[in-house]
């Protein structure tokens, strides 16, 4: 028996070793992504302020930014310090999935699922961007598994686990709406396919927990809310914002006016693409309406379903909503795979769900490590997860200004402009420098020259009728689907020894001129 637990335990640690490597290694492998970028722009802003102003057309709430503002105080502006939370968050999905739902699984079930997240390509891709969802998935699985204690136990622990998971969805994500509701509708649907099949039996506890305890339960939840909305207290008009958030929220999913609209399909598309054991848990789902399956994973599947259902009507989809929507299959995978194993053949069933881990394992490792992470590739446009994401061209003007401050910090202070009417992640990327220009409405820096510039191609020719120098001219991409390209343009003073043996691409009618007067002096 000891030898059991002890093999449990290594498979366990095993487990999430390889969650953490994946999750944790070459962190700051691919640039940071447009919303990576914004979010670290609202993080130097509460550097500047004390707190964050809830802004109800982000779409986000502000749990995320306030840790975000804690790691890059602690560990630098960087990208490894901007991502490391959100892996950790990942990796925590993890762990709740091995040890917080072993009340309701088996220590198989528990691990099989964990596994699935472990290794899923979008929970790893995602989990290494500094966005919200890894938070979603984490409060969400701490509300269904406080919701399952309840039934189990009634205890006052899962009270606070159901409402603290709730408190912490509202502080994440707009959406956490579609999750409550969906959650909701389980109980009624749960409800009435018992009366036509019954599920094993699991009986209802008798209530443990006192009103007392679920007055101090909502008054803690609402005074996290109010405390976050408010920027700590110390900006009570965003607590405003909560309500119109949904308004805004509202129209931006049925205008179809966002430029992210997809076909209900297109969550589907995704989990056929990269998330075989997810999508074979979906399948599997339909299963639940058998006699005597696992009451939990029948709650579970309906659950998934109904939000996966409610995400498919609406228009904006954006994939990392996915990882969100899809966690709970990776137990009523599990579940199938346990059930199948003891009603066909553990070797046969078993060794498909290991080829089947093994793909997704291999997909993953190729989509965050080779796909979207070479070392001089571009991300592949192709890989659907790979969605807007920055291109390395990016470092095309990074490297030269780092080489610039690692030989002289007083370079933070060079001018630089940025003439393009996208803006992120380089207002964060830049945020070191004192003196970047970037594009305003009221005209075109004066002067134009500068030790280099980023121009829109469509704003190319105005600028090179204004620029009095030479410089390095290169043309650059900097996001995926992108309509135009950008040029840029790095002062030849400035950067020649970065490039040695390389002669400026643009030389202005005064530069040529000084040019050819220089032997005469």
């Amino acid at each position: 028996m000891r030898n059991v637990e002890g093999a449990g335990r290594w498979l366990d640690l095993g487990l999430l070793a390889l969650a953490a490597f994946l999750r944790l290694a070459w962190l700051e492998l691919k640039p940071p992504h447009f919303d990576e970028g914004v979010n670290g722009w609202f993080v130097d802003g509460m550097t500047r302020t004390g707190f964050y102003h809830y802004d109800p057309t982000n779409f986000h709430g502000p749990l995320h930014y306030y840790v975000l503002f804690v790691a890059q105080t602690l560990l630098g502006r960087h990208v490894w310090a901007l991502r490391l939370p959100l892996a950790l968050v990942s990796l925590a999905c993890v762990a709740f999935a091995l040890f917080g739902f072993r009340r309701f699984f088996s220590a198989g079930v528990c691990r099989l699922a964990a596994l699935v997240l472990a290794i899923s390509p979008g929970m790893v891709f995602f989990g290494r961007y500094a966005i919200h969802e890894s938070w979603q998935v984490l409060f969400e699985m701490l509300a269904v598994c406080g919701l399952a204690g309840l039934w189990r136990e009634g205890r006052a622990r899962d009270l606070w686990a159901a409402g603290l998971g709730l408190t912490g969805m509202i502080l994440t994500k707009e959406t956490w709406l579609i999750h409550a509701l969906a959650m909701a509708l389980t109980f009624p649907a749960l409800w009435l396919l018992e009366r036509l099949s019954p599920s094993a039996p699991c009986a209802l506890s008798s209530r443990r927990w006192t009103w007392d305890d679920l007055a101090r339960v909502s008054a803690v939840g609402i005074a996290l809310v109010v405390f976050f909305y408010s920027g700590c207290l110390l900006d009570p008009g965003g607590l405003r914002g909560i309500a119109d958030t949904y308004l805004h929220w509202l129209g931006t999913g049925t205008r179809g006016e966002s430029g992210h609209e997809k076909e209900w399909w297109y969550w589907l598309q995704l989990l056929g693409i990269y998330e075989w054991p997810l999508l074979l848990g979906l399948a599997a789902g339909a299963l639940c309406v058998l006699p005597r399956v696992d009451r939990a994973g029948r709650w579970l599947a309906i659950a998934g379903a109904g939000t996966l259902t409610a995400y498919s009507l609406i228009a904006y989809k954006t994939p990392w909503c996915l990882i969100s929507i899809v966690w709970p299959f990776a137990f009523v995978f599990a579940l199938a795979v346990v059930r199948g194993a003891a009603l066909v053949d553990r070797w046969a069933v078993g060794a498909a769900a290991g080829v089947v881990c093994l793909c997704s394992l291999a997909q993953c490792v190729a989509l965050n490590f080779r796909h979207d992470a070479g070392s001089d590739e571009q991300p592949d446009e192709a890989e659907p997860y790979v969605y807007v994401q920055t291109r390395r061209d990016v470092n095309l003007l990074l490297d030269p200004l780092r080489w610039l401050v690692a030989r002289d910090p007083a370079a933070l202070h060079r001018r630089g402009h940025v003439i393009q009417p996208e803006h992120h992640p380089l207002l964060w990327l830049l945020g070191d420098f004192t003196r970047v220009t970037f594009d305003e409405a009221e005209g075109d820096p004066q002067p134009m020259d500068a030790d280099w510039l980023l121009v829109d191609a469509t704003a190319v020719d105005r600028v090179e009728e204004q620029l009095r120098g030479e410089y390095f001219k290169t043309s650059l991409q900097l996001r995926g689907m992108a309509p135009d390209r950008s040029t840029l343009y790095l002062r030849a003073g400035t950067f020649r020894e970065f490039f040695p043996g390389r002669d400026p691409e643009f030389i202005s009618a005064e530069a040529a001129l000084l040019r050819e007067l220089e032997p005469a002096k």
